[in-house]
This record gives C-alpha cells, structure tokens and sequence, in this order.
C-alpha cells in the first residue's frame, strides 16, 4: 500500500518547487477591494513566476474572467466543498495536508488551519480592533482569531500600506522584519477620465440617477461613517445644495438604521444602487461632481485611486491611511465634523479652480500606483521562501 508521504511525492514533479496561491477570493463572482486586489495580484504574478516554478491555484469552482488562462507551469485545482462554510479551515487544510506546496500564499485575510512550514498572507487592515463597534461579535471572534493565527504561523506578512504595517507591529505585536508593504493600485485601463459624455449618460440613466451628483462608493456600514455622510449631505441641502448623492456598495452592518432615519430631504435626494456592475463603475466615478470618501478607518482605500483615476475631486476623512494613499491630491477633513463636510461639497461645486487643481493631482498621484509594482514586490517576497 502506498504510503502519504509517496502519495504526496507522486503528485509533485521531481525537483520542482510548487507555489500554492488561494485563489478562492480573486475567483468570487462579485469583487470589492480584497477581491480584487487578489486577482490582480495572481494576475501579475503570471507574468513574473519563472518556468522552473509549478503553481497551483486552490479555488471552490472553476477558474473564471481570466484566472483560468494559464501559463504552462500553472495548474487550477479547484476543491470541492459541497457544506460550502468554512471551505478554508476544512478543505483547504485538508489539501495542504496530503498535496503540500513549498510556499503558500494566501492574498486574502485566512490562512488554513493546517499549513506548510512556508505560509505568506496578506492582511489588509486591523479594522476589527480599531473600530471594534463597526463589527458584529461574530466577524470580530472571526477575524481576531485570524489575524492572530497568521502572526504566529506565517512566516511573512504583506500588507498595503505604511500605516497598516505599523498597526500589526503594534496591536499585534508582529515583527518588523516580517511585514512587508506592497501598496494596491487600480486598473488604469478600466477606470479613466477620457470617457464621452454619451458613454457616462447611458450609465447614469441606466441607474436612474440624477445629475449633478456626489458619488461614494464602499459597503454602506458604520467604520465607512455613514451617518455622518448623510448628516452633512443634509447640511450641504438645508444651503441651497442641488446635487445628489449616489451610494455604490451593499448594506452593513448599522446601515438599515441610519439610512431609515434621514430627513425627507435628504431621502429625496440619496439614490442607493447597490452593488453595481463593474463595466458600469468607472463611468459613475467619471459623471460624479465629486467622490466622497468618510470613512472612519481604512487599510489603504482603494476607490480613492479609483476616483483619482477617473479625473474626479476628492474630499476624505483625515484618518488612518486615507492621508498617506492621498498625499496632497484630496481635501482632508475631520471624520466628525459634519460643517465642514458639508461647506467642501458646496465649495468643490463652486471653485472651479479648485476642482481643476483636485483632478490634476489626483491623475498625478494615481500614477504613483501600479498593479505591476504590486506584483513584482510581492513576487520578491515569495521568491526568498522559494529559494
């Protein structure tokens, strides 16, 4: 009979080191911003993995938009679940029990339960302990569980940016040497400030929308500060306002409440879509007179390079990392102070100076990303644990 550690040998080629990579959340049907940061990531690494490298991507269904156009050295092993739940810790662990990768790299917030000697993970933020009430007991129990398991088990951490690099060293006490940054970026191709205004009407007419209109985009939730969003919308209105406010992003936790208790005013006013299609994304940021961006706490803050990329001015909150992703390219505000929020949508309507100085810096800043320097810094990570 054939023993584990030969079927183990069996199904690995002789000689060749194997990267693993989870691609179950770059595979989801309906991306955000871990999601797509994980695509993109797996993405540029085909471009970098040299031949001599087998990778495996570990996914629940087949490969799809792109993932599943392989180089030859890439295989897809996609691991069925039928419980669904808990796919990571149950099968996941499983398969690097028995099917071992030298490296494993998780881009996406969990590793499994059973990992190799070599496991790196991206941890995005530290949301959970930072703004603890902007979470539900469950998703806190979870996601403390998680980033404590990987501290103590990955031999390397990426996150994106400076900020969350300090926030693991000091909440949970990781070393320095073990974290890397690797900042995210947005699809330059995708998100752009040179579409027609056709192409934008078709879009806002599609979704009902009227213009002018200001524009956030994120999971309608309290850590994105929501109620202060609206209460300052309310304010800008009770001015003489005239624009409308469009929410991209599905509810969250907090957001039932607070949407029910806006005044008439502003419930006239707010037009919530929802997820949107990402095909449609781009040319909302691009029709918006402004993108607003409250949030109490981010790891990095991808939609503000989104709307920098969409020739779009940007007013947001001066608080985590929301500063150091927008250096001198936004107007940064108070997370609480709803006279101010609500004095820059008027101001941003009004200073057309101020509006062309936004946007040039913002296509400035934006240039500043890349998904391609992504990559490559985190292919150097992975190398080293290759070697």
């Amino acid at each position: 009979m054939m023993s584990l550690n030969d079927w183990v040998g069996k199904n690995k080629i002789a000689g060749q080191r194997v990267l693993g990579i989870d691609a179950s959340r770059a595979n989801s049907s309906t991306r955000t911003g871990t999601e797509w940061y994980a695509y993109q990531v797996i993405q540029g690494l085909k471009k970098l993995v040299p031949e001599d490298i087998q990778v495996v991507l570990y996914s629940k269904e087949p490969l799809r938009d792109g993932l599943e156009k392989l180089p030859a050295n890439w295989e897809s092993r996609v691991l069925r679940w039928p419980p669904g739940r808990f796919w990571t810790q149950m099968r996941l662990s499983w398969e690097m029990l028995v099917r071992p990768p030298d490296v494993l790299f998780v881009p996406a917030h969990t590793l499994p339960l059973l990992t190799p000697r070599k496991s790196i993970i991206t941890l995005h933020d530290l949301g959970f302990v930072a703004v603890p009430e902007a979470y539900t007991w469950g998703e806190r129990l979870y996601h403390r569980f998680s980033a404590w398991f990987a501290a103590r088990r990955a031999c390397q951490i990426l996150t994106v940016s400076n900020f969350s690099r300090q926030e693991f060293s000091r909440l949970l006490g990781v070393a320095e040497e073990r974290l890397a940054v690797t900042p995210l970026a947005c699809d330059r191709q995708m998100f752009r400030a040179d579409f027609s205004s056709d192409e934008v009407e078709a879009v806002v007419q599609r979704y009902n929308i009227d213009q002018p209109y200001f524009l956030f985009v994120g999971r309608l939730e309290n850590k994105k500060n929501l109620r202060l969003l609206l209460t300052a919308f309310d304010e800008y209105i009770l001015g003489g306002g005239k624009a409308s406010l469009v929410l991209v992003g599905k509810r969250g936790l907090g957001a039932d409440q607070t949407l029910a208790e806006m005044s008439e005013g502003v419930r006239q006013r707010v037009i919530e879509v929802g997820y949107v299609n990402p095909d449609d994304l781009p040319r909302l940021y691009a029709g918006a007179t402004a993108f607003l961006f409250p949030s109490r706490y981010e790891g990095f803050g991808l939609p503000l390079l989104e709307a920098f990329a969409s020739g779009v001015p940007v007013i947001a909150s001066d608080v985590a990392s929301i500063p150091e992703v927008a250096g001198e390219a936004a107007i940064l505000l108070n997370v609480d102070d709803v006279a101010a929020w609500a004095e820059a949508m008027t101001r941003i309507v009004v200073d057309t100076e101020l509006r062309e100085k936004l946007i040039k810096a913002g296509l400035e800043r934006v240039a500043d990303y890349s998904w391609d320097r992504l990559a490559a810094t985190t292919w150097e990570v992975l190398a080293l644990e290759l070697d």
